[in-house]
């Protein structure tokens, strides 16, 4: 189970150079050849120093070239996990992009992005161990990135009551579209600064994109210089401060996250004998929002309220072991998906590159030669149990790739891996992110926490399976709140609106069976 997520380092990153961005002695229309913004700030988190951002923007010609470097160290489970990501652009003096990149070091994960904007395309090359996946997109029309949302929020002045939303390009959480900025200006107000009371004008930043909705709150002096920033997560506030050079990269003290974020069951659950569990997960903030949680071949959506909703969790009984030949006669059970459907989960992608030779190699030692759907299904569960030998929270959200070479990491990574094996053996494959039931773990016992496991589509119907909990047949023991192909996503995308919730729920067991 993870606690982990790319996504706050990038919005960390985004809402610091955009809270910069409301100096007003550059000229958003002529700024200075050059360098001319220098910033250094430490991220805190849940008490501790985790890291640093530092950004720079300067001018070369009628080009304009930002950098964001971000270094964070979380503490999971007593296994920190290092992440180091540098990020840059290059934009037109009005604010079109023209190239950017970003470089990735999280834990073992050395991945980069690449990016050119020309005649309104978007090329992104993406590499990892010398191979490199390419795609072509539509760049969306007016959408800014860096340079062009520091221009703007100067345009647009910092008076209070200001209100504006951006959409920008922020290729680290949305490829293929844009991700809206809604900035709020207002009134100048005290607020806690490294234990002392300071008065600064706040800004408000909500970030919306299809993986999820958050609204940080920033603070700026009399000159529009960023102070603080509070960016809400899954497991407490991230709190980035201003400060020199020297300081920002000093005394680093990751302080324990993992365990902040369990939720605790009401009563315990034997996970082997279970074969239905009916579960009400409540909500405990009312901005929660629950009416999306998906219908799987294990899970069914009851009644529901604006604060909570009912669900029936049931063991599938497929014949997980047996060979299974499908009669003539079958009927497709309800949802069948057809060919042209199938196809995204059977296809490549940066998470799933069914194009490396060493993952070619490993699926087809996994499947064997295998024919029967179910009998593989097992086959590939059992072979990735195995192969994965290091079970680590070190780990960032690995690539099939990745786990393929380093045969280490904990669900994500045996999930994404079983997904890849599958798809190369032509099982169309999707992963879920979800809450799993564990009766002790961290010192804590009946407790939920995040998980996530494959399911693959045999016979006109979604299965689960878990790798990482060694389940062919999966128990009742776990609430689905999202299911992707990776297409066009990561890992860490994926499971954002659920880490946002998770502080926010608690879960009742109504019925065992």
């Amino acid at each position: 189970m993870k606690r982990l997520n790319v996504f706050f380092p990038v919005l960390a990153c985004s809402l610091f150079q955009t809270s910069a961005a409301l100096a007003p002695q550059v000229d958003p229309n002529d700024p200075p050849q050059g360098r001319f913004l220098d910033e250094w700030a430490e991220v805190h988190m849940a008490g501790g120093k985790v890291g640093y951002v530092h950004s720079t923007m300067g001018r070369d010609g009628n080009l304009i070239h930002t950098q964001a470097t971000t270094q964070m160290t979380i503490g999971r489970a007593d296994s920190p996990v290092e992440m180091h990501m540098v990020q840059t652009t290059t934009e037109t003096l009005a604010g079109v992009p023209v190239t950017f990149s970003s470089e990735m070091d999280l834990s073992l994960i050395k991945t980069s992005t690449k990016g050119t904007v020309k005649n309104g395309r978007v090329t992104i090359v993406s590499s990892q161990y010398g191979m490199e996946q390419t795609q072509t997109v539509d760049y969306p029309k007016g959408a800014v990135m860096a340079w062009g949302m520091f221009q703007e929020s100067l345009l647009r002045g910092f008076k209070p009551g200001t209100e504006y939303t951006l959409d920008t390009y922020t290729p680290e959480l949305r490829q293929d579209g844009v991700v809206a900025a809604a900035t709020k200006v207002g009134e100048w107000e005290e607020f806690e600064h490294r234990g002392k009371r300071r008065r600064g004008q706040r800004v408000s930043i909500t970030m919306e994109s299809p993986i999820g909705s958050i609204e940080s709150v920033s603070w700026v002096d009399k000159d529009g210089r960023p102070l603080k920033a509070v960016i809400p997560t899954g497991f407490g506030d991230m709190v980035v401060f201003t400060t020199d050079q020297q300081t920002a990269l000093a005394d680093f003290v990751p302080p324990e996250l993992f365990m902040k974020t369990v939720i605790k069951a009401k009563r315990a659950i034997d996970a082997k004998s279970t074969n239905r569990v009916k579960y009400r997960v409540r909500t405990t903030k009312p901005d929660i929002d629950l009416t999306k949680l998906p219908v799987t071949g294990m899970q069914t959506v009851g009644e529901q309220t604006d604060r909570w909703v009912e669900l029936v969790v049931t063991r599938q009984r497929h014949k997980a072991v047996k060979p299974r030949a499908s009669a003539a006669g079958d009927s497709p059970g309800p949802g069948r998906l057809d060919a042209d459907q199938l196809a995204e989960f059977l296809e490549s992608n940066l998470m799933i590159n069914t194009a490396d030779p060493k993952l070619i190699d490993l699926a087809r030692r996994a499947g064997g030669g295998e024919t029967d759907p179910y009998a593989l299904v097992d086959k590939l569960r059992r072979f990735v149990t195995d192969y994965v030998e290091a079970k680590t929270l070190n780990v960032g959200f690995a690539t099939a790739s990745e786990v393929c070479r380093t045969k280490e990491g904990d669900c994500s990574e045996h999930s994404v891996l079983l997904a890849a094996l599958g798809r190369l053996n032509r099982l169309p494959s999707r992963v879920v992110v979800g809450l799993a039931y564990v009766p002790m773990f961290g010192g804590q016992a009946d407790i939920f926490g995040y998980h996530m496991w494959t399911q693959f589509y045999v016979d006109g119907r979604w299965i689960d399976v878990d790798a990482a909990l060694k389940e062919t047949v999966c128990s009742p023991t776990r609430i689905a709140f999202a299911a992707s192909s990776l297409k066009n996503t990561g890992l860490a995308d994926l499971s954002l609106p659920l880490l946002l919730k998770i502080g926010a729920i608690d879960i009742d067991i109504l019925e065992i069976e």
